[in-house]
């Protein structure tokens, strides 16, 4: 009795306050660069240039009570609704297929509309992908059966397949990337993932080569000057907003490279807005942010009680840090063009939603931190609450 009075009172702690602060700290930064970015093209295209800044509220808003709902929901109950969510996102990847329910854009169908608001189904896919992959590999009964833990990889490969129709090339890498990442930090034996690594060569030479578009990104990204007033024109514009920011930017507002001259400046390529406009130190401030939320995310995983706890809390932090690393990746030329957010920074109501639920089971996990740190039984404190 005095045992379950103990665990009752312990069960739950408060979140992890400094990631907390740090994810408000992201998203308050992205609402203010967003419309910073986006106000010029806003005000020629629709007339006003809170266009998408009020978008973006209004999916902060959304994301908030997100967080606030995951922070608060049991994480364990995942292992429950895992099929379910699966489910649910290849329903979507197909429905995005389909002409008059996918909006496309720019070659794309990536977008399902619902009245003023569009939600990108592959976002949501990384999610329930990371869940997916951490409640296999976290249980005991299937660690030393190998076909078991391939299963995964086949479903993660239809899901794979399906961004890439639409296509979208970058959320198919970050999702292939972060599966990688995933099932090497659960203990998968190396050997099968370098085999895994081999047998896929042939899958990304018909992907990369054989598409004209996307070897000249390679091209770009190898020499971008080959062609500068073409495809690597993009590369050479976010390397002169560098350029004209130095060390403290021109001033949040006043950037010029935005106007016209970078694509997608609100989006993909606002880490070059935010070097032009706050140099050198915002931009080493907001990497930093970055590194500060990978370090909660560890911490939280090591604090974690069990086993499936402390692979999802890696999962969702490198869900969100993979990501912003790809893309200040590409806009500082260190990696080939491709099309990807900014996590809690770029204009997109699916990515902001989808940081903030990810940060919202961080923190969930982060409460339990005194069932482990005290050694007590988590399955008791699961049943007593």
């Amino acid at each position: 009795m005095e045992l379950s009075k103990t665990i009752d009172t312990r069960r739950r702690g408060e979140p992890d306050i400094a990631l907390y602060v740090t994810v408000f700290a992201l998203a308050g930064f992205g609402l203010a660069m967003s419309y910073s970015a986006s106000a010029v093209y806003a005000l020629k295209v629709f007339g006003d240039s809170f266009y998408f800044l009020k978008r973006q509220v209004l999916w902060f808003i959304i994301g908030f009570a997100a967080l606030i709902f995951f922070q608060n929901y049991d994480y364990r109950n995942f292992l429950k609704l895992t099929r379910f969510m699966l489910l649910i996102v290849f329903i979507m990847l197909i429905l995005v297929l389909i002409p008059g329910i996918g909006s496309a854009a720019k070659g794309s169908s990536r977008w399902i509309e619902f009245g003023f608001l569009r939600i990108q189904p592959s976002e949501f896919a990384k999610l329930v992908c990371v869940i997916y992959i951490v409640k296999i590999y976290s249980m005991e009964e299937t660690a030393n059966h190998v076909l078991q833990l391939l299963i995964p990889m086949i479903v993660i490969g239809l899901i794979f397949i399906l961004i890439m129709i639409q296509p979208d090339f970058g959320t198919a890498m970050d999702l292939l990337i972060l599966s990688v990442l995933l099932i090497f930090v659960s203990g998968f034996p190396f050997t099968y993932i370098a085999l895994l690594f081999f047998l896929s060569i042939p899958m990304f030479y018909l992907l990369i080569y054989q598409v004209p578009y996307r070897w000249n990104r390679i091209i770009s990204y190898i020499n971008p000057w080959h062609d500068r007033y073409g495809i690597g024109y993009h590369v050479i514009q976010s390397f002169t907003a560098f350029k004209k920011g130095g060390l403290l930017g021109v001033g949040l507002g006043f950037g010029t490279q935005k106007i016209s001259r970078l694509p997608e400046p609100h989006t993909d390529f606002i880490f070059a807005v935010i070097a032009e406009e706050v140099g050198l130190v915002g931009t080493v401030c907001l990497l930093m942010l970055f590194c500060f939320f990978f370090w909660r995310g560890i911490n939280i995983a090591l604090s974690a009680p069990d086993s499936f706890g402390r692979l999802l809390a890696v999962g969702m932090t490198l869900l969100i840090v993979v990501q912003a690393f790809i893309n200040i990746g590409v806009v500082t030329g260190s990696l080939p063009t491709t099309g990807i957010p900014l996590p809690f920074i770029s204009y997109g109501g699916s990515s902001l939603l989808t940081s903030m639920i990810a940060s919202g089971i961080l923190l969930n996990i982060s409460r339990y931190r005194e069932v482990a740190l005290r050694g007590l039984n988590f399955d008791e404190v699961w049943i007593n609450e």
